[in-house]
């Protein structure tokens, strides 16, 4: 995970108002959702941020981005040690926020979730615990008093057993693992890190909360840059699985997983 110095983690961050738009490279990815527009569907922690200036709301921007830009040129990865930006919270998902929650899934990724993957954010307390939104407000001093526009989401699974462990190390007794189900986040808003500190405190009410041991999440066997993404963030292959993604060709899925400790109970750092 990577480290800064108690100085830049102590700089208060301050509202981001209407950079330039610049495409360079993509530092995170989700799950691609075909191999027409995999690349599309590449997720980066390096985007500016916005409002735009196109008069769509988020998501019908993502939509017409996809169907325009084609493949994204590669971009530098974030600089390190940036707070979150003050225009962004970080919130437990409410039923308000599953409409949008709904639809950014179903744009970024391959799969559709049934509705009882959005149910169970409301109705069980664990799921609820270990999911997570993040909102764009235009203007900071709203943040926790009006909903804000959802522009990304983390939802895990507790797994008591942590993927891409052998039978031998079964028959030892292992912390439950942390797995990503979906961690998504749309293309305007990637740009400081906002995906890197959704997982990051998401990690650490896990570590404190239920007593994890590790994190893991599927990626892509030909995303290499999403596979970089997780190598940066402490992650490593631990196996790989056949098959993974039937619409996809190659099919197969890389396992990452990242073991934790306590640099992850320090404050989320982008």
């Amino acid at each position: 995970m990577p480290q800064s110095s108690l100085t830049a983690w102590l700089q208060k961050p301050v509202p981001v108002a209407k950079p330039d738009w610049k495409r360079t490279k993509d530092d995170y990815k989700t799950k691609p959702r075909s191999e027409r527009n995999a690349q599309q569907s590449i997720l980066t922690l390096s985007a500016p941020l916005p409002p735009s200036n196109s008069g769509l709301d988020p998501i019908q921007e993502e939509s017409s981005r996809s169907l325009a830009q084609g493949v994204l040129k590669e971009r530098a990865p974030p600089s390190p040690g940036r707070p979150l930006p003050a225009n962004v919270d970080i919130r437990s998902c409410t039923k308000a926020d599953i409409p949008a929650f709904r639809q950014i899934n179903s744009l970024l990724l391959p799969v559709a979730y049934p509705d009882s993957f959005y149910r169970e954010i409301l109705n069980d307390p664990l799921t609820a615990n270990i999911t997570q939104v993040a909102t764009w407000h235009d203007d900071p001093s709203f943040k926790g008093k009006e909903k804000g526009r959802l522009i990304g989401a983390i939802r895990c699974r507790l797994l008591g057993q942590p993927v891409g462990t052998s039978t031998r190390q079964i028959e030892h007794p292992t912390k439950p693992m942390l797995y990503l189900s979906t961690l998504v986040l749309l293309s305007p808003y990637r740009s400081h890190g906002i995906a890197t500190h959704l997982l990051n405190t998401l990690v650490a009410r896990a570590i404190n909360d239920h007593g994890i041991g590790s994190v893991g999440a599927h990626v892509w066997e030909a995303n290499a840059e999403g596979l970089e993404w997780y190598r940066k963030r402490g992650f490593r292959k631990v196996g790989t699985e056949l098959g993974y993604y039937r619409k996809l060709e190659p099919s197969g899925a890389i396992l990452m997983r990242k073991e934790v400790g306590i640099a992850d109970l320090l404050p989320s750092i982008a």
